[in-house]
């Protein structure tokens, strides 16, 4: 994996690439309601609480990409989860979203 240059997995590749469907969604403080695997692109949800402040916004395969001003590309879903909970108490966080 090369982790410079163009075919670099990194956040500005991704939001810079024009063939990428990113969009942002806001989730209020508390839990998220979705289950995320670890993959190569960052924490991909695989599924969604019907109660979850995210459901309808995003969908199982989309990768979470950001979450404030953080970057999650390539992130393990454990550190996925230590960035969340330690944002849980914010009034509103914003997750960047990679839609596939």
């Amino acid at each position: 994996n090369r982790k410079n240059g163009k075919g670099a997995l990194n956040f500005r590749n991704i939001f810079n690439d024009p063939e990428n469907d990113l969009y942002e969604c806001s989730a209020p403080s508390g839990p998220l309601g979705i289950v995320v695997d670890t993959t190569p692109l960052g924490p991909r949800v695989r599924s969604l609480n019907p109660l979850s402040p995210l459901f309808g916004k995003t969908s199982p395969g989309d990768v979470v990409v950001g979450v404030d001003e953080v970057d999650t590309v390539g992130m393990q879903a454990g550190d996925f989860w230590q960035v969340v909970s330690r944002k849980a108490n914010q009034q509103e966080r914003i997750l960047t979203i990679l839609r596939i």
